[in-house]
């Protein structure tokens, strides 16, 4: 039977919307001529049940999006990085369900949602693209729920990871280093389970060489390992 924790996350898996990237001219457009925030680490864009409709581009740092359940306990959906635009669910027009924090020093450019359906609204490729985004991220979370529903913690941390070291990963000798900070807390908020069953799972990967930890505390992955055992 599902733990509450895997209720309660696979809700939050249909609300999230993952890994919304703005690039090439629509990026271009909406931001010229817009200033740029510092934001510091753990300090919060936006909140649950924040009613602005607001984008954040973000041009460095990496921020955590994800949400708060109702016994306190936090979940994260995703780990976005430069590049990429978080808050895109306020498009719904609802008060916000979701929250993004700073994981590190990041620099955002805050966008009304209004002032970008206008400038869309006058370019049919523009707007193709935005559909796009969103169906993408529809798709993603959809994949997520699946994760969720039929695979034990092993797989499930599995996918995860893999999915940051795609995102998020840099080339170290022959692994990939997650070019982040996360703690294992963190990654079980990822994972929707208690920390002490993705620690025991981490340590059964790490026996077997998929994962490991750099001088620095980075992890540093076996990709095509995990992608296999996950397979």
């Amino acid at each position: 039977m599902p733990s509450e924790g895997d209720m309660e996350a696979r809700g939050a898996s249909l609300s999230s919307a993952l890994a919304v990237i703005f690039r090439g001219k629509l990026c271009d457009v909406v931001l010229r001529n817009r200033p740029v925030s510092t934001i510091e680490k753990d300090q919060v864009l936006y909140n649950v049940g924040d009613k602005d409709q607001t984008l954040f581009f973000l041009r460095s740092g990496f921020v955590k999006v994800g949400t708060i359940t109702r016994d306190g306990h936090e979940l994260i959906y995703d780990v976005r990085k430069g590049g990429d635009v978080v808050g895109e669910l306020c498009a719904s027009e609802n008060p916000r369900q979701d929250r993004a924090v700073a994981l590190e020093q990041t620099e955002a450019i805050a966008v009304p949602f209004d002032e970008v359906l206008e400038i869309v609204q006058k370019n049919r490729d523009l707007l193709r693209q935005l559909v796009q985004v969103f169906c993408g991220s529809l798709s993603d979370a959809y994949d997520q729920l699946n994760s969720l529903a039929f695979s034990d913690t092993v797989h499930r941390l599995i996918r995860v990871l893999v999915r940051l070291g795609t995102e998020l990963g840099r080339g170290s000798g022959q692994r990939t280093e997650l070019s982040t900070y996360l703690t294992q807390e963190e990654i079980s908020q990822m994972v929707a389970v208690r920390r002490e069953r993705v620690s025991t799972a981490m340590n059964f990967l790490r026996n077997r060489g998929m994962v490991d930890y750099s001088q620095h505390g980075y992890l540093t992955l076996d990709l095509k390992a995990l992608q296999n055992y996950g397979d």
